[in-house]
């Protein structure tokens, strides 16, 4: 049985929507920052559910190509298309009368929504190259980091499709609005991280414990098992004070030097002004992107929203500068 650890009323009042989620048969949409264990409460969801004895199948929407969705999610019959010599069933039906867990669902591109909607609508769906329909039994859970309704707004996500899976909304909060819950989050890795490493755990000083309870945590809970992880390796058995925590540096505030110094130089007149144009707003790009990336952790869903711009073409933005996910 999933256990997740947590005193603040926020977190409490979270535990609660979650059972109740668990005894209705119906859609639910998680939505929280990246690291603050989105599939914890989905898999919560599921143990609790009359559908427990069944599978729990998790699909990262991210990481699937838009030209496999339909393969990935429903199959295929032998000869449906070149290379498909044997029948291969898909995810829905290793979820069949148990629990299908969308995560990154804002990733899909739009016509793999209009599948899903579908599918979601009608309990019905047909493998590739089969001659008829056929019936499911599953439960959809979805979760994402995004906004999925300012993503509908901006033409991102389908409306329909966002109103289909959000029957039970559940706001998973970022680890800095409920510190009551880092305490027995700590405790609990330290413990178990200690049992699994075969070493003596660690106690911190009072400036220590300050720190920890002070920082915005901007990994999340995930970033706070790995913090524990760390000290376990490198101080097991210790006292940890300020400078032996793994955290990462307040993000500066001002704008880079980049940025700053974007307007043209002398140098710049006595180049065609495209070509200025183009280099200083390349400078400006990648100064921006990098700046944005630094202040949000690597977190490119994070850093896009900041920006006022979808994942997909931040990330494009990423790639034509030569960035990679940090």
């Amino acid at each position: 049985m999933v256990d997740i650890l947590g005193q603040s009323r926020t977190h409490v009042r979270l535990l609660d929507m979650v059972s109740a989620a668990a005894t209705h048969d119906v859609e639910v949409l998680i939505q929280g920052p990246s690291g603050v264990g989105k599939e914890l409460y989905a898999r919560r969801i599921h143990e609790r559910s009359q559908r427990a004895a069944h599978a729990f199948i998790p699909v990262n929407c991210g990481a699937l190509p838009a030209e496999l969705f339909e393969n990935e999610l429903f199959g295929h019959r032998s000869g449906a298309f070149t290379g498909a010599r044997t029948r291969t069933q898909g995810l829905v039906a290793e979820a069949e009368h148990g629990t299908l867990f969308l995560d990154e669902v804002d990733a899909l591109p739009l016509a793999a929504q209009v599948k899903l909607l579908r599918f979601i609508q009608q309990k019905e769906y047909r493998p590739l190259g089969a001659s008829r329909m056929q019936h499911s039994d599953v439960r959809i859970i979805a979760a994402t980091n995004a906004d999925l309704l300012e993503e509908a707004r901006a033409g991102h996500f389908r409306f329909d499709l966002f109103f289909r899976l959000r029957v039970v909304p559940l706001e998973v909060p970022p680890l800095r609005e409920r510190p009551e819950d880092i305490p027995p989050l700590l405790e609990h890795f330290l413990l178990r991280y200690a049992a699994e490493y075969g070493r003596p755990t660690v106690t911190f000083s009072d400036a220590a414990l300050a720190r920890l309870y002070a920082y915005p945590w901007p990994g999340n809970v995930r970033e706070l098992e790995n913090c524990a992880r760390f000290l376990l390796c490198a101080h097991g058995g210790t006292r940890v004070d300020v400078s032996d925590l793994p955290l990462l540096p307040e993000p500066k505030r001002e704008p880079p030097p980049a940025v700053a110094g974007a307007a043209p130089s002398a140098a710049s007149a006595r180049e065609p002004f495209q070509e200025a144009k183009r280099r200083v707003v390349d400078a400006f790009e990648r100064a921006y992107l990098e700046e944005s990336l630094v202040a949000h952790a690597g977190n490119i869903a994070a850093a896009a929203r900041a920006s006022g711009k979808h994942r997909r073409a931040f990330f494009e933005l990423m790639r034509r500068h030569g960035l990679t996910e940090r």
